[in-house]
């Protein structure tokens, strides 16, 4: 969930909380005193019953006043009822009433008294479903204008929030856009909250420090993979030399033989780890169409020589013209070192199967008879095979071009076929 978002949704839940508790305490405020008034009404009234009861005044059938309609009873009670009714009690009931043919909601009053030595009990009642109707009204009246105006509230709040988050906003989308090596205008810098300041200092400063270690790293892997290549060159054109104008006997050839493959394997080690590193870096920025198709081809052709003697049978399947947009140089890599390692980790008289279909390139190989372990394949130096003649780095090299270009790639060992997929998508 956005910031901005996060935001707007605590403070609506804070105010509609408070909506509700404000809103609570209204109706119960404002029902309070509008039974307040009408017990006055009713104590009023029920004294004047009383003092007119005292004297043997005649009482009318009925009371009317502001607050409606009264009907009243006397009877009497027994001494123990008296002494323990002191107090006038209120409580709301329902009242059949014949003008309405329905029983509503009226207040009633008790008030025990004394006459001559005997107890009597007043019972004093009056409508209020006019009252209750009136409430009613005048609570959902303010009620909905108090959810308009905490609609309208919650939409501006949300405005605001949203406004003052655009510079933090902005500077994620340069995050997001920004590669190593590559130059992007700095963020429109509009920001007049201090905190945002501060973090888009921090930031760039951030930023600036990294370009600079990017720049000495790039720096130092170029100079190191030159001072390593370089004496081992020196080293292969003396053994060289030395084969050519000496003469040595079949164990000194053999043990020279080894020395140049040991040469050798560290060469490519390094061209190796020094590829990972520059396209980890993006530093392959030339991007063209590349048709996959004739590369495979190209590959096979090339490949198919090196390992005649193993005797592979190769077989290509889907005419569907699959091109990438890539850089020409990636792009050999990637065919090359995913048709190169069903090759290495085969068998003799094995067999390469190669689809192109659905703008995705599978391969799939004869090998060792149980599943690789998905988790450490794409790993720098994990073998499987043993073989001798593999750095461990191909795989990891196919991984880093495809996350390059965010090219899907998948391995999936079916029919004791180890299958690489690789989707262009």
């Amino acid at each position: 969930m956005k910031l901005s978002r996060r935001i707007i949704l605590s403070i609506s839940v804070a105010l509609v909380i408070l909506f509700s508790i404000w809103a609570f305490v209204f109706y119960q405020t404002s029902k309070s005193r509008i039974y307040g008034r009408i017990d006055n009404v009713l104590i009023h009234q029920s004294e004047k019953i009383i003092s007119r009861f005292m004297v043997n005044d005649s009482l009318p059938n009925s009371l009317s006043g502001h607050s409606g309609t009264m009907e009243y009873f006397i009877e009497k009670v027994t001494p123990e009822y008296a002494a323990t009714h002191l107090t006038i009690g209120f409580q709301n009931n329902e009242d059949y009433i014949d003008d309405l043919h329905d029983e509503e909601a009226v207040r009633e009053l008790t008030r025990v008294f004394n006459k001559l030595g005997t107890n009597y009990e007043l019972t004093l009642t009056v409508q209020v479903f006019a009252w209750n109707n009136t409430l009613n009204f005048a609570v959902i009246s303010i009620l909905t204008l108090a959810v308009v105006l905490l609609i309208v509230v919650i939409i501006i709040v949300g405005l605001i929030v949203v406004d003052n988050m655009r510079p933090l906003y902005r500077l994620i989308h340069w995050l997001q856009n920004r590669k190593e090596g590559e130059d992007i205008p700095q963020p429109d810098s509009r920001i007049k909250v201090q905190e945002f300041k501060e973090i888009e200092a921090a930031v760039l400063a951030a930023s600036k420090k990294s370009r600079q270690l990017f720049e000495e790293q790039k720096r130092f892997i170029g100079n190191a993979s030159h001072e390593i290549q370089t004496p081992l060159a020196v080293c292969r054109n003396r053994l060289e030399l030395l084969v050519d104008e000496t003469q040595l006997d079949e164990h000194q050839l053999g043990e020279i033989e080894k020395t140049l493959d040991t040469l050798g394997y560290i060469s490519r080690l390094n061209k190796s780890l020094l590829m990972i590193s520059k396209i980890e870096n993006h530093q392959f920025k030339e991007e063209k169409n590349i048709g996959i198709n004739q590369l495979v081809k190209q590959t096979l052709d090339n490949l198919g020589d090196i390992y005649e003697s193993q005797n592979i049978s190769v077989t290509v399947s889907g005419k569907q013209a699959i091109t990438a947009k890539m850089d020409p140089t990636l792009a050999i890599s990637l065919v090359t070192n995913l048709l190169k390692n069903a090759f290495i980790h085969n068998k003799a008289n094995g067999s390469i199967s190669i689809s192109l279909d659905d703008n995705t390139l599978t391969v799939s190989n004869t090998g060792t008879e149980t599943a690789l372990d998905t988790e450490a394949i794409f790993r720098a130096f994990y073998k499987s095979s043993g073989s001798s003649t593999s750095s461990g780095l191909g795989l990891p090299i196919v991984k880093a071009i495809c996350d390059e270009y965010g090219f899907g790639i998948q391995y999936q060992f079916i029919g004791n076929q180890h299958v690489f997929s690789i989707s262009f998508n």
